[in-house]
């Protein structure tokens, strides 16, 4: 069996296998497997071109839009013998800066579009423009050099970098193996799966690392790569019809979209009939939106992932019992192969036998990120021994998140451990509170932040339920110091780009506001 050193293996072998088949699409345009291979390896060919050796192996920062000419420039990065950074282009100079900081060495790749933006966001230094390297590379696809280039990448060769913010809001940069990110697809494969003739529907931008699904179990499986246009998420309607008219069989998306799609009773509307399997991770899916897509979508299947940037994706999976009625969260289940995942209280190992008790995710394999870019300080902090019971000199990812185990050995997310507050002198979990709330019928979102001037829980809501009903339901669900001290009924919630809720938004709004 041929073993695969990098992900390009697969990209080779789809241009080989099946050269004339969608690899990927959007609105008015699409490539082939062998269009995108050949397209991909042209610009690799010119991003090597007239470089100096040193430089060569320098991380390519993509600023660009998600489009077609952003997944051929991620593999032409990847052909070059290099790794990517995908970064938002809507993003203030400020934190672009911090990147390329980071960064230190670089080169910056955008399209003449999308170069309009770069230099209105105060960037003054050299970048490389897609279109140039179209002209530059023409005709190479097959060049020696890029097949050197290849030969000289091992599974250990970092592939991306996708940059989040911790606490302080400085961006941190995940880098991540091939070796992850292999792993990653075959897990995947293995449990979840995905078939050739699958359309993916993709929503999640390519800085953020839910997109690693959709660009790469696409390519392990040989299915079609649809990008949605970004503003049909903001029109459920437009969005579903899109779908319909591309045929859409697989989504892979932030329950947020989900979510708003339920709001509007968008599937009355238009129900896209080619869909048969959702997927849902980055946040909690709230039951009622679930149950709402399950009337609509009673037989297809639904999975739930977990997993923070730092574990390459995902490190856990449960696919859903459409006929079990769920009280209270749908679990995030069971690791994948080749991934362990324990629970922390303190620096005790929750046996697996003691469901209910809640301790810290922590993750351990080859899914563990290289680290955080430059930042060997925040990587010692963050990534830890593993205790020598579990393994010999590994490394395990504490993720901040808290869960317990159910009695069937799922993992059931509890929230975050930095969202622990302390209100009337107790500790209190916002999302206990969430989960509360959430369970409701007639409640669709939520978000509770804590006002630390007037030690207050600040509830925010979307539903069809009055504050005063709200407030009457959580009696019966929450002590009476952990039901919120103000309910704000609210049309939409703070959404960042990923779809993500933006719960620090909520934080800063509730604890700028004057006594």
């Amino acid at each position: 069996m041929y073993r695969k050193i990098s992900v390009i293996d697969y990209l080779e072998e789809n241009a080989v296998n099946i050269p004339d088949k969608t690899a990927v699409s959007e609105e008015n345009d699409s490539l082939s497997w062998l269009e995108l291979r050949n397209k991909a390896r042209e610009r690799a060919f010119a991003l090597r071109n007239g470089t100096d050796l040193s430089s060569r192996k320098s991380p390519i920062v993509i600023f660009m839009d998600k489009s077609i000419s952003h997944v051929v420039s991620i593999y032409a990065a990847l052909y070059s013998g290099s790794f990517y950074v995908p970064v938002d282009i809507t993003t203030p100079i400020e934190r672009l800066n911090s990147i390329l900081e980071t960064l230190q060495d670089y080169r910056i790749l955008t399209s003449r579009t999308d170069s309009d933006k770069l230099l209105k966001s105060g960037y003054a230094g050299d970048y490389l423009l897609y279109e140039e390297l179209l002209e530059e590379g023409a005709g190479n696809s097959d060049s020696q050099e890029l097949t050197s280039a290849l030969s000289s990448l091992t599974d250990s060769s970092l592939m991306y970098i996708i940059f989040t913010s911790g606490s302080t809001g400085i961006p941190k940069g995940v880098a991540v193996r091939h070796r992850s990110v292999i792993d990653y697809i075959n897990s995947f494969m293995d449990e979840v799966g995905m078939m050739s003739d699958d359309v993916c529907g993709n929503q999640a931008p390519f800085y953020s690392d839910m997109s690693l699904k959709d660009l790469y179990m696409t390519l392990a499986s040989g299915a079609e790569l649809c990008l949605i246009p970004t503003r049909y998420f903001s029109f459920p309607v437009k969005l579903l019809q899109y779908m319909d008219e591309k045929k859409v069989t697989y989504c892979m998306w932030v329950p947020t979209v989900y979510r708003i799609v339920a709001q509007f009773k968008a599937l009355s509307k238009i129900r896209p009939s080619s869909i048969r399997t959702l997927c849902f991770s980055g946040e909690s899916m709230q039951l009622p939106v679930f149950d709402y897509w399950k009337s609509f979508y009673p037989d297809i299947d639904y999975w739930q992932f977990y997993g923070p940037s730092e574990i390459t994706g995902s490190c856990s999976y449960y696919k859903v019992d459409n006929s079990r009625e769920y009280n209270g969260l749908i679990p995030i289940g069971k690791p994948y192969k080749n991934t362990g995942i324990i629970l922390l209280d303190g620096d005790e190992i929750i046996p697996d036998t003691d469901i209910s008790r809640k301790g810290e995710i922590c993750v351990y394999g080859t899914c563990l990120a290289a680290g955080y870019y430059n930042n060997p300080e925040k990587t010692s902090a963050a990534f830890t021994d593993l205790p020598a019971e579990l393994g010999y000199n590994e490394k395990m990812y504490h993720t901040g998140d808290l869960a317990y185990r159910d009695s069937e050995g799922n993992f059931v997310f509890s929230g975050r451990m930095d969202y622990q507050v302390k209100h009337m002198g107790k500790r209190i979990e916002l999302g206990e509170i969430e989960n509360a709330v959430e369970s409701l019928d007639k409640v669709d979102a939520c978000c509770c932040v804590h006002n630390k001037k007037r030690d207050a829980l600040v509830l925010y809501y979307i539903g069809q339920l009055s504050e005063k009903e709200l407030m009457l339901a959580l009696d019966t669900k929450l002590p009476p110091y952990m039901i919120p001290t103000v309910i704000n009924k609210v049309d939409s919630l703070p959404q960042l780009p990923n779809g993500k809720l933006n719960r620090k938004l909520l934080e800063e709004k509730e604890n700028s506001k004057e006594l």
